[in-house]
């Protein structure tokens, strides 16, 4: 039986979901031998009102870093256990660059970019909706994407600039990777899901977006994927 069911985005180009969250969460389950069952979710039934979240017991529980720690509470710390004082502050402002700024140059990739809304990000989001809704609701939610990347200050600026300031990003963990295998060195840890998760997606998006172009300029990057990928070792 599992000790978890996580309820997540469907996938997409080749990821088991199209959230980097809900990739971030399943990666962690994954690496660190926690059992579950994922299931597709329901946003308006999520505890913050956001995917993923999972089913621990009769609790549910929203937002994928909170769920991470009250993982490591219930099942123990198996990846981060061997961590450092410094090695959790590097790791700590990792995640905030990947999921608090890289993450919102990735949704202006494929929301805002028209190379990549209009070459099948579009229709990938309408396939995932109900069908009296997918002639109107994609352009609903898209409107909504680009006033969150407005209101969060990123997207006020030119295409080149979100580039400009995500390069920033990669740059900073091809410089953080280095020789390594992974941020602190042979073995994931918690703060790696978190990275890999947003390069992964960035990796995947079909669009010729200068941040996605970047990445794809930047083989330590892909390299790092590709390691991930076997640890984690997804279902075919």
């Amino acid at each position: 039986m599992a000790d978890v069911t996580l309820y997540q985005f469907p996938g997409a180009y080749g990821l088991v979901s199209l959230s980097p969250f809900c990739t971030k969460l399943e990666a962690y389950l994954r690496l660190a031998g926690v059992g579950y069952e994922a299931k597709l979710g329901d946003p308006r039934r999520a505890p913050v009102g956001k995917l993923p979240y999972v089913k621990l017991g009769d609790a549910l529980i929203g937002d994928s870093s909170t769920i991470v720690s009250v993982l490591k509470t219930r099942f123990g710390d198996p990846l981060d256990a061997s961590l450092d004082a410094r090695d959790h502050a590097v790791g700590h402002l990792a995640r905030r660059t990947a999921e608090e700024h890289l993450y919102w140059g990735l949704l202006h990739a494929r929301w805002v970019d028209d190379r990549a809304w209009n070459g099948g990000y579009r229709d990938t989001i309408a396939g995932m909706l109900p069908a009296p809704t997918r002639a109107f609701l994609p352009a609903l939610l898209r409107r909504g994407v680009r006033k969150s990347l407005h209101a969060h200050g990123l997207g006020r600026h030119a295409e080149a600039e979100i580039a400009r300031r995500g390069t920033e990003d990669l740059d900073a963990f091809v410089a953080l990777i280095g020789e390594r295998a992974f941020l602190f060195g042979d073995a994931p840890s918690s703060y790696d899901c978190s990275v890999y998760a947003m390069l992964a997606h960035l990796r995947a998006t079909p669009t010729e977006h200068p941040l996605v172009v970047a990445f794809r300029e930047r083989p330590t990057l892909a390299a790092y994927c590709d390691r991930m990928n076997e640890r984690i070792a997804w279902p075919t």
